[in-house]
């Protein structure tokens, strides 16, 4: 009888091991896309949500002379979660520089979709983290995730600076400008 209830134990211990890790692989961008693949998504995402290079008019910060800059910063992000929805709407969480004196990184999440070649349509950033040391954006940025996955927002973190610093009560994304903005709707 011993036997039997240490199968039935190890059974179900196998059983939660590979449901949780089925749905650790639906988060990861690997899951989708092959290494090539994950290279242009990131590039076209860091060209979105990354300062523009210096000397480069903001307003062509998208033009093909200058992917090179950014492909060249893709090794200072990585990509944490990855998800395509059924409606076609991609969401990621990254990591990404910031400038401080600590070394402290910053957590995005956004969403788009995907057209031709890659070309990221409806573009939004949905939240940034504030300047944390990257542990601490993976442990906080779950709790984002999550959120994000089940309800589609971050609502519950709205003005919660220990998550997220932005959007907060004055600045917002311009889908538009791309950019956070300070302006009035």
């Amino acid at each position: 009888m011993k036997n039997f209830a240490l199968g039935v134990l190890l059974l179900i211990a196998v059983f939660s091991f590979v449901a949780c890790d089925g749905e650790d692989k639906k988060y990861q961008v690997s899951h989708y896309f092959d290494n090539s693949e994950q290279d242009t998504l990131l590039t076209n995402i860091v060209t979105y949500i990354y300062k523009v290079p210096r000397g480069v008019d903001p307003k062509k910060k998208f033009d093909l002379e200058y992917r090179k800059l950014y492909v060249g910063q893709i090794k200072n992000f990585e990509f944490l979660n990855y998800f395509i929805d059924q409606d076609s709407t991609h969401y990621f969480q990254l990591i990404r520089p910031a400038r401080n004196e600590k070394g402290y990184k910053r957590g995005v999440l956004g969403k788009f979709k995907l057209g031709n070649d890659f070309e990221l349509i409806d573009f939004e950033e949905i939240a940034n983290t504030p300047m944390l040391p990257v542990d601490e954006i993976k442990e906080k940025g779950s709790y984002l995730w999550k959120d994000l996955m089940y309800f589609k927002n971050l609502d519950r973190y709205f003005l919660n600076k220990e998550y997220v610093e932005f959007p907060d009560d004055r600045a917002r994304y311009d889908k538009v400008k791309n950019e956070w903005t300070y302006e009035k709707l």
